[in-house]
C-alpha cells in the first residue's frame, strides 16, 4: 500500500508541470447570472478536489470574512460530527435511542440515530417546531420535551417513511452531546472543527442559545465549509489530521430510504428521493455509480460532494424565500459544466489541504 500511494504521489509530482488553474468560466458565468436575476449584492465559490482547493472566487461584497447562515446546510454539518462519534465507537448508528436517552420510551425508543439522520424515524415536516427554535432553553431541555410530549407524527411508524424535517436529528444531536462528552458546539469544534482548522462555522445564526438547532441553525464562511467537506474525499484525513476513518464516507453515501413512502419531501426534490446522512443523494445517477451528494439549504447555501470525480465544492448565497427552488436548475448546470472541465482539464491547486489519502494510508498526528 505504502508503494502504490508513493507511485501515485511520484506521478502526480511528473505530471503537475503540465496543469493548469482551472477558471470554470461557465460555471462562474452562470452563477454570476443567478445573483442578477437574485438581486443579491454576493456570493462565493469553491471547488476543491483529494488534494486541495481548486477554485475560490467571491462576487460583489462577498470576501473571505463573509459567515452566513446555512440553514438546511446546517444537517451536513451535523452529520459529519455524529458520523465521527459513531467512528469512534461512542455511537452506535443502528441501536435504539432509548440506549443513550431512557426518557424515549414505547415505539419511540426505538429510533436510531441513522433513523434521525435519513429522517425515517417517524418525525418529520415538523421544521418551524416551537422546541426546534426556542432559544431560551438547552437542547437538553428541547429533547426532553420531545420525549414526554411530542409523540410521533399522526400515522407515521419509526422506520415506516420518510419524512423530511428536524425534530429527529434534534434527538440525535442530544445523544451527541450525551456521548460526545457535553456540549453540542463546543464538542463539534474541538473535535472536528479545530482539528481542520475551522473557525467560523456555529450552531449560532439566529442569536446565543445553547439549544442549537443542529438541522438548520448553522452558520459559516466559504472556506471552512470547504475544509469540512475535504475529509469526505481523502480517506478521512485533512490539515495533516484524521478525522474519521476511511471507510466512514460511506454513511454518505448510501441511500436509506430505499421503497420507503415518502410522507413528505420539500417542493424542490424531484422522484426518487435518495438520502444518505444529512444529505441528498442526486437520484440522476445510476444507482451503481459513486454518488454525489448535496445539501442544499433554504437560502440558497449548496455544498456537494462528487464521489465519483473525489470532488467537493460550496456554492454560497443567502436569498429570499424560495430561492433554493430557483437556484437548483442553476447549481445542477454549474455541476455539470464543473465536472466536464475537470474531466477535460489537468488542474493545478490553489492552496493544498493536505497530502492524498486514497487507501487510508498514512500516520495519524
Amino acid at each position: 500500500m505504502r508503494r502504490s500511494l508513493l507511485l501515485s504521489c511520484l506521478l502526480w509530482l511528473s505530471t503537475s508541470s503540465q496543469a493548469q488553474t482551472c477558471a470554470f468560466t461557465s460555471a462562474e458565468t452562470q452563477f454570476s447570472n443567478l445573483l442578477t436575476s437574485e438581486t443579491l449584492n454576493g456570493g462565493a465559490v469553491l471547488v476543491g478536489n483529494r488534494q486541495g482547493l481548486l477554485y475560490e472566487h467571491y462576487f460583489g461584497n462577498y470576501n473571505a470574512s463573509t459567515v452566513i447562515p446555512i440553514a438546511s446546510a446546517s444537517k451536513l454539518l451535523s452529520a459529519l460530527r455524529i458520523a465521527q462519534l459513531a467512528d469512534s465507537g461512542a455511537i452506535d448508528l443502528d441501536a435504539p435511542v432509548s440506549q443513550y436517552l431512557p426518557q424515549f420510551a414505547g415505539e419511540k425508543g426505538t429510533m436510531s440515530v441513522r433513523q434521525m439522520f435519513s429522517h425515517t424515524a417517524g418525525y418529520g415536516n415538523d421544521s418551524l417546531s416551537p422546541v426546534l427554535i426556542d432559544t431560551s432553553i438547552s437542547l437538553a431541555e428541547a429533547v426532553d420535551q420531545i420525549a414526554c410530549c411530542q409523540p410521533l407524527n399522526a400515522g407515521y411508524s419509526v422506520g415506516g417513511q420518510f419524512s423530511y424535517g428536524g425534530v429527529s436529528m434534534h434527538i440525535a444531536g442530544r445523544v451527541a452531546e450525551v456521548q460526545g462528552g457535553g456540549d453540542w458546539q463546543t464538542r463539534w469544534q474541538t473535535q472536528f472543527g479545530a482539528p481542520l482548522g475551522i473557525t467560523s462555522i456555529d450552531w449560532l445564526a439566529f442569536g446565543p442559545t445553547t439549544n442549537y438547532g443542529i438541522a438548520g441553525a448553522g452558520r459559516s464562511n466559504l472556506r471552512d465549509y470547504g475544509r469540512a467537506l475535504h475529509p469526505l474525499v481523502n480517506a478521512g484525513r485533512s490539515n495533516g489530521r484524521r478525522v474519521f476513518s476511511p471507510g466512514t464516507a460511506q454513511n454518505f453515501a448510501q441511500d436509506q430510504v430505499g421503497t420507503l413512502p415518502v410522507a413528505y419531501a420539500p417542493p424542490n426534490v424531484t422522484p426518487p428521493v435518495r438520502y444518505g446522512m444529512g444529505s441528498w443523494i442526486d437520484s440522476t445517477r445510476p444507482p451503481k455509480q459513486p454518488a454525489l451528494i448535496h445539501s442544499l439549504g433554504a437560502f440558497g447555501f449548496f455544498p456537494w460532494v462528487d464521489f465519483d470525480r473525489q470532488l467537493f465544492g460550496v456554492f454560497m448565497i443567502r436569498g429570499a424565500a424560495g430561492v433554493n427552488e430557483r437556484s437548483l436548475p442553476v447549481y445542477t448546470s454549474m455541476l455539470q459544466s464543473i465536472a466536464q472541465e475537470v474531466d477535460a482539464t489537468d488542474c493545478t491547486l490553489i492552496e493544498a489541504f493536505d497530502e492524498i489519502f486514497v487507501d487510508g494510508f498514512g500516520s495519524d498526528t
